[in-house]
């Protein structure tokens, strides 16, 4: 609680501007005189280029022309296919949609949600949408979205440096909140919107981050930028930013951020199961033949360590790989080595006899293998083989729709009961995205063996030998021949090691019109990661969800990956949709010009931001130019109240304006009208009592259907101290009325959203 604190009502006009904001629809055309003194466009254009040492944009051309874009909510794209649940969210989600048309079959539209970060990819002439389609529970596009993320490792759960107690997950995400605060969170609490502007080929947009794990006893110290560039051909150039706004010489320890994804991001499975990335050695990208295909095993998150299961596209630096990452529709054929995936053999616990306990002796396959697939310590896995000297000596055991069910002696006695059950639909290649794989015995010697169809018992009783399983076969002596034919072991006074081995679906015959190159793709370029102006290292990292979705994501990590208060950290990439025969081109032309960086405040160079006031009412005005010094107001009321900048600078803070239903707040404290303020908390920082969260989607004092709303007004230091509660903004203040036609966008509500691209 403020002591000091009063509030003012916003009046009825400022209300319904509003409103009128929020219906604002733009068109290229009409945007194309770009007016520097507009606030929004000036901070964000500043923000992301108007430092020393910037690169600009290679995405240069004439794709302004195939661009428009809206803040109208167009309603769901039947097309996108979300999940029914969450549908109903997407009209609160939804900030502005940009839209490519392309003369070929590169035509876009991206989604972009509250926090500036895209939630939706449709590209109607190709696949269709590339988003996953929200299948989370708890998590409506605040998770399986594309989004910067920032960790502070030094509190994220870590035992004893919360209030001497074990640390809640800190996680800052660009998109929102879980849905984890009843009733709090039961509508989604999406990162708000700090400004946002588009022009020409771009649109450019500011939010404020939020813990994700709510409820939490943490702040939030980071600002994301994200601007999206058409550059033609189906590229879009993704600038994203993270800007720590701490003040300087908070205590490291509660706001420096220093684990991060930039993005983290992926693609619905189901449309684009397939994953390729380039030889690291000779930069070719082989797709032809299914047996030299560069494919990417896509195993479960958390199963990519180097030398596991995911092979040559474990996570790595970037430094190490090709440079971009592309994800492709099916119909692609892939042959994968015949492998075991996992452990299926069942194990004999520790330190038990299966003698008169034959049912109780035995561990699941589940249960008795660490995650490196090696027996646990004591586990004893079961030993197939044939005995010496002889034959399977198959037993029949009747004809079943899925084959001829036998018993034969191929595993080592004293083994007890088993029920794995194995069919070649429940065991299937968890790196993979085919539904189902071949079960099969192999002799270890020759590697020649059979097919099973499905799998019983891997043994039932420790005093006998028999393995019960089903093979492909129309009578008992056919199914008898299959295993006998191979395992015959006579004339051999040693047993005979058998394998077991789970197998991908066979390509024996390739269609003669095979042509993989016309299957729709999603590339994503990530570059090389080396950067002299970034300490850290980046990294790529792919992996399966259980759920319709694959994780596509760059770390920025390591002991010198670090965001203090007064920095910003930058990345400025590509992705593209088009065919996979033009991938590598696209891509190999793109990847040299990816941008990494680290902005300390003192590089930029901004223009002046002055406030007005008028009143309870204020206005601010940024200067026309870049680094401009001066600004105007017109109004013969208002007087200049105090003077900032477009940028971060040292000893300035980004001011916020709050809104709480009737009240206001302009100020350097976002969390002013948050519950606790001044009690529990204080931002910078953390709850004093780990039972005492930081809601700052809640407004203290009123119902919890009233939120927040933050705008970023400028960068200011204690000569605004003046201003606090109670000031309305009014973006008209300085402005004359024209009485002549303008060329600028309208800010009258529109009557029908901009016309974009429909499903087919």
């Amino acid at each position: 609680m403020h002591p000091t604190r009063f509030i003012m009502t916003l009046s009825k006009s400022k209300l319904a501007l509003g409103s009128i904001i929020a219906g604002l629809t733009i068109s290229s055309a009409a945007a194309a005189g770009f007016d520097a003194a507009d606030l929004d466009a000036a901070i964000l254009q500043d923000i992301l280029e108007a430092y020393n040492e910037h690169q600009p944009s290679t995405c240069t051309g004439t794709a302004a022309g195939s661009t428009s874009y809206t803040y109208d909510f167009p309603g769901n794209n039947p097309a996108s296919n979300w999940h029914g649940d969450f549908a109903q969210y997407e009209a609160d989600l939804f900030l502005a949609a940009m839209t490519h048309t392309d003369a070929n079959n590169r035509s876009w539209t991206i989604r972009v949600g509250q926090g500036g970060n895209m939630y939706s990819h449709y590209c109607p002439d190709l696949h269709g949408e590339s988003m996953p389609p929200q299948n989370r529970q708890d998590s409506p596009w605040v998770d399986e979205v594309h989004q910067s993320v920032s960790v502070n490792n030094d509190l994220n759960k870590q035992p004893g440096m919360c209030n001497g107690d074990t640390c809640p997950s800190y996680f800052i995400h660009g998109a929102g909140t879980y849905q984890r605060d009843a009733p709090y969170t039961d509508v989604p609490f999406y990162s708000q919107s700090l400004a946002k502007s588009c022009n020409g080929a771009s649109c450019t947009f500011a939010a404020w981050g939020q813990e994700a794990h709510v409820a939490t006893i943490f702040t939030s110290p980071v600002i994301t930028l994200n601007r999206f560039t058409n550059c033609g051909d189906g590229i879009v150039e993704h600038t994203e930013m993270l800007y720590n706004f701490a003040p300087t010489g908070t205590s490291p320890t509660i706001v420096d951020q220093n684990y991060f994804n930039l993005p983290w991001g992926g693609v619905r499975a189901s449309t684009l199961p397939h994953a390729l990335e380039p030889d690291a050695t000779t930069g070719e990208l082989s797709y032809e033949d299914p047996n030299t295909i560069d494919y990417c095993p896509l195993c479960p998150w958390g199963s990519d360590q180097a030398g596991g299961p995911q092979g040559r596209c474990a996570m790595d630096d970037l430094s190490n790989l090709g440079g971009y990452t592309s994800f492709v529709a099916d119909g692609l054929y892939v042959n994968r080595p015949a492998t075991d995936q996992k452990p299926y053999l069942w194990c004999r616990k520790p330190n038990m006899s299966c003698s008169g306990a034959s049912s109780t002796c035995m561990a699941d396959a589940n249960d008795c293998y660490d995650e490196a697939g090696q027996p646990k310590p004591g586990y004893t896995p079961v030993v197939l083989e044939v005995p010496a000297n002889s034959t399977p000596l198959c037993e029949d055991r009747g004809s079943f729709a899925n084959g001829w069910e036998l018993r034969c002696e191929m595993v080592r006695t004293g083994f007890g009961q088993t029920f794995p059950y194995l069919s070649p639909t429940t065991v299937t290649d968890p790196c993979a995205p085919w539904t189902e794989s071949s079960l099969g015995f192999y002799r270890a010697d020759t590697n020649e063996g059979f097919e099973a169809t499905f799998i019983r018992h891997w043994s039932f009783a420790p005093a006998s030998p028999h393995v019960y399983f089903r093979v492909d076969a129309n009578s008992f002596e056919a199914a008898k021949d299959m295993v006998h034919n191979v395992f015959d072991n006579t004339g051999n006074s040693q047993v005979l090691p058998i394998n077991f081995q789970v197998t991908p679906p066979a390509i024996s015959n390739v269609p003669a019109d095979y042509n993989p190159g016309a299957l729709p793709s999603v590339t994503f370029v990530s570059g090389d990661g080396v950067s002299a102006l970034t300490p850290g290292k980046f990294r790529r990292r792919i992996g399966s969800s259980n759920r319709d979705y694959y994780i596509y994501t760059n770390n920025y990590y390591g002991g010198q990956a670090l965001l203090e208060p007064g920095y910003a950290l930058s990345k400025r990439a590509f992705f593209f949709a088009s065919e996979l025969a033009s991938v590598k081109a696209t891509a190999d032309s793109l990847k040299s010009n990816v941008v990494y960086d680290l902005i300390e405040d003192t590089r930029y160079n901004p223009r002046t931001i002055d406030i007005y006031k008028s009143g309870s009412s204020f206005d601010a005005v940024a200067a026309s130019s870049a680094q401009g010094t001066s600004t105007s107001c017109t109004s013969s009321s208002a007087t200049l109240e105090c003077s900032g900048f477009s940028t971060p600078k040292p000893g300035y803070s980004p001011f916020f304006y709050v809104t709480c239903g009737s009240s206001s707040y302009l100020g350097p404290d976002p969390y002013f009208f948050t519950p606790g303020n001044g009690e529990t908390f204080t931002f910078p920082g953390m709850s004093n009592n780990n039972s005492e969260y930081i809601r700052s989607y809640v407004c203290e004092g009123q119902d919890m259907s009233v939120r927040p709303t933050w705008k970023l007004i400028g960068f200011f230091d204690s000569s605004c101290s003046s201003m606090g509660a109670g000031f309305t903004y009014s973006d008209d203040i300085c402005v004359e009325p024209s009485e002549e036609p303008s060329s600028e966008p309208s800010f009258e509500p529109s009557p029908k959203p901009t016309p974009l691209p429909t499903p087919e």
